[in-house]
């Protein structure tokens, strides 16, 4: 049986509470290494134990508790065997979605074959529209007899429980949470699932569906939510692949509502189609500003405005109105099937929920077939499985449980379509099918259905679309560039400013990236005198950090606060201070500034929030604009204050912050192009917290990798590894060359 000799009998109590009698005999009395017969002389005595038995006492006693075990373990099959099979239901039974119809006809499907080995299946549900998620969530968590549970209904939900879920080792299946973070923070994990992909596969199909259909020119308006981030997050990177133009991207906050302002804003970019995420209510009054306004814009709404509340607060106005909702693969006969039982068309996730169950029932009877095999590894035998594929209906369900109970791994199908999930991170299926609708006549029509992973490229095999990285063919700098430009000096010295300015423990990435970097620098030999560090530093003593006092980079990391030597912070961390610091003009308040001469070589880092054309600092400053860093960059060559300058900027479209930028010797990298966001990376699950952006990650992880990788080199790698935006190096034309190794430039 893998693994049963590295669990202790205490986790094996609490992962197999079933077989709770057998294992504390043999816990109690354990086999005696030194059980020999006394009649043997000590020279041909075994040296390893064994198990010999004579009339000594002990011997008999081995046998007699192998006999109870054998005994115990028996009856505790037997008892297993006439239990039900318990899975935990944390999901609304009321509102738009009927939750339970497809849950319990999946779960009739299942017992009226036979269930699992006999044992039907009973739900266990916790409505959570009638109260507390956490707390009903908690109360599944303590209950022993359920090992797998389905849920939980938002994405919000899952950041909340999932930590707990994996620390009891205990398995969350969710039809519904959609954010496309969540595959990056609990992927690998083997204890969190979901049966429909992140909407990161609804923008890729939206955007795809503008391609289609001729358009140019696109606009996204979303709440600032957990749902409304993923559109947020993704759809510059899909319109950059696509070829399209991003005209405007707004976001709003979901307490208030969207404002005339914020509609105003992105109808005065002129798109020909306004793609917007938010709920129904929301929805319908941008609807009637768009008419008001007269602007020859279109709509295009996602999901969450796809409910019978907009035609009803619209009424003849939504008439023509499109979106996208998630379905079934229309292969699978699931929708007709549906009709057929209940006189009716399936909600958005009835499919999602039904493969729910489906998963569970599974993943119980694999856990029959091998004893002793951790949850997450039964799941991902179930998910991975290679064999004869099955599908969703009575039959084919039945048989793919005695098939997962004789030991065999059929490749499963469900309602949605094939089960096939991320060969590396697992959470997400690789594909989910949308059907596209349009308003007619007061009614949701479906005009086609699209599926994700037929929709442009999906990125390399066997990876969600959570996790596409940008095309090699818009990656630049691959041949080798022609320099234009050559310092006039030799180099005399190495100076180095860092920054993070975000504010908040909602911002301990930014942070934790800047000290990281300042890390490298220490690493690599530069002096502190040398480095102007500027964090806003409250994270490290927030109330919300468990570990009071430190901040690190990667979990169970050193803590980076505690050698760093913090120049700036709180409210001195401003775009004012940044730019005196650059351009060398001290002050009482601001003493410590760049002493550059034109043989000084200049590194600036940058870890923050960006907007389109700017770098927020925390409070009331304002933002570093495109204006400012022209203004600045420009100054600092002309006043001779460098040799060469290299910044390193880990913001949200970072790109559009140096578009001006022609200054001599100035070199600019970024993780995001300028009508994109950028992502967090490395999920610290003892924190809850994020604890890098994927940018930094990626660029330390390859500096730290090859001791003398180019600047060129650099770009590649990280280009090829950062996932949902695109890097990009600017100004390599007055730069001079980017064959120059990197740790070469960052030295003393």
């Amino acid at each position: 049986m893998p693994g049963a000799i590295e669990n202790s009998p205490k986790k094996i109590l609490h992962r197999y509470p079933r077989y709770r009698m057998s294992i504390l005999i043999f816990s109690v009395f354990p086999i005696d290494p030194e059980c020999r017969c006394k009649d043997t002389p000590r020279a041909l005595q075994p040296k390893g134990p064994v198990i010999i038995i004579k009339r000594t006492w002990i011997c008999q006693l081995i046998l007699i508790i192998v006999i109870l075990g054998a005994a115990a373990a028996a009856g505790s099959m037997l008892i297993h065997a006439s239990q039900p099979v318990r899975i935990g239901v944390l999901l609304p039974m009321t509102g738009d979605i009927d939750a339970r119809e497809p849950l319990e006809w999946a779960q009739e499907n299942i017992n009226r074959a036979g269930g699992i080995g006999g044992r039907p299946v009973e739900l266990v549900y916790r409505d959570t529209g009638t109260g507390d998620t956490v707390t009903m969530a908690q109360e599944l968590l303590a209950d022993d007899s359920i090992r797998i549970v389905i849920g939980p209904p938002t994405s919000d939900d899952v950041f909340l429980l999932a930590p707990e879920f994996i620390k009891k080792e205990k398995i969350l299946i969710s039809p519904f949470a959609t954010s496309g973070d969540i595959i990056r923070a609990f992927g690998k994990k083997g204890y969190f699932w979901r049966t429909t992909q992140g909407d990161v596969a609804q923008v890729k199909v939206i955007i795809t569906k503008m391609k289609e259909k001729g358009v140019s020119r696109v606009a996204l308006l979303t709440e600032n939510s957990t749902y409304g981030k993923t559109f947020y997050d993704w759809t510059g990177f899909f319109v950059t692949e696509y070829g399209l133009e991003l005209a405007s991207i707004r976001q709003f906050e979901p307490a208030t509502g969207v404002t005339e302002a914020d509609i105003a804003a992105v109808l005065n970019a002129d798109p020909e189609y306004l793609i917007v995420a938010c709920g129904p209510e929301d929805a319908a009054t941008i609807k009637k500003a768009i008419d008001r306004s007269k602007k020859p814009v279109r709509l295009f709404f996602t999901d969450a405005a796809a409910s019978p509340v907009l035609v009803t607060l619209l009424g003849e106005a939504a008439e023509g109105i499109e979106g996208t909702s998630p379905t079934a693969d229309p292969t699978t006969g699931f929708t007709v099937a549906y009709r057929e039982k209940f006189n009716e068309s399936p909600a958005d996730y009835a499919a999602p929920i039904y493969d729910a169950l489906l998963i569970a029932a599974y993943t119980t009877a694999r856990q029959d077939a091998v004893r002793f095999e951790s949850p997450a590894d039964a799941i991902r035998a179930v998910v991975y499985g290679s064999g004869t594929q099955k599908g969703w209906d009575t039959q084919e369900a039945h048989e793919t449980i005695l098939a997962l109970r004789a030991g065999q791994t059929p490749a499963i199908s469900g309602a949605s379509g094939p089960l096939d999930f991320d060969a590396e991170f697992g959470v997400d299926p690789l594909a989910t099918y949308y059907s596209h609708w349009v308003i007619e006549d007061g009614t949701f029509r479906t005009i086609d259905v699209l599926g994700s992973a037929k929709s442009g490229t999906a990125g390399a095999s066997g990876e969600s679309v959570s996790r596409t990285r940008a095309s090699g063919t818009l990656m630049a700098l691959t041949e080798t560039s022609v320099v234009h430009y050559d310092p006039p000096t030799e180099r005399t010295d190495f100076r180095a400013v860092i920054v993070g300015p975000s504010q908040g423990w909602k911002n301990y990435r930014h942070q934790s990236d800047a000290l990281a970097v300042y890390s490298m620098l220490r690493e690599n030999g530069v002096p502190d005198e040398h480095i102007i560090l500027m964090i806003y530093d409250d994270v490290p003593n927030s109330r919300e950090n468990p570990l009071r006092g430190d901040i690190h980079n990667m979990p169970k990391g050193e803590n980076l606060r505690a050698t760093a030597d913090v120049d700036y912070t709180g409210d001195q961390v401003t775009a004012a201070t940044f730019r005196q610091v650059l351009l060398g003009e001290p002050t009482a308040d601001i003493p410590m500034v760049l002493d550059g001469t034109p043989g000084t070589d200049v590194f600036v880092y940058i870890a923050s929030h960006g907007t389109p054309g700017g770098i927020v600092f925390s409070g009331k400053s304002p933002s570093l604009t495109t204006q400012n860093f022209t203004e600045i960059t420009d100054t600092m060559y002309e006043e001779g204050r460098y040799r060469q300058i290299v910044f390193f900027v880990d913001t949200c479209f970072g790109e559009s912050i140096a578009t001006n930028a022609t200054a001599k010797g100035l070199l600019y990298f970024t993780g995001a192009a300028a009508s994109e966001p950028s992502h967090g990376a490395v999920y610290d699950l003892d924190i809850r917290q994020w604890l890098s952006d994927e940018f930094t990650a990626s660029m330390l992880n390859a500096i730290r990798a090859d001791p003398d990788i180019t600047f060129r080199e650099l770009y590649i790698t990280t280009y090829e590894k950062v996932t949902g935006s695109h890097v990009r190096m600017l100004n390599t034309e007055n730069f001079g060359s980017i064959d120059l190794p990197v740790r070469r430039f960052l030295q003393p």
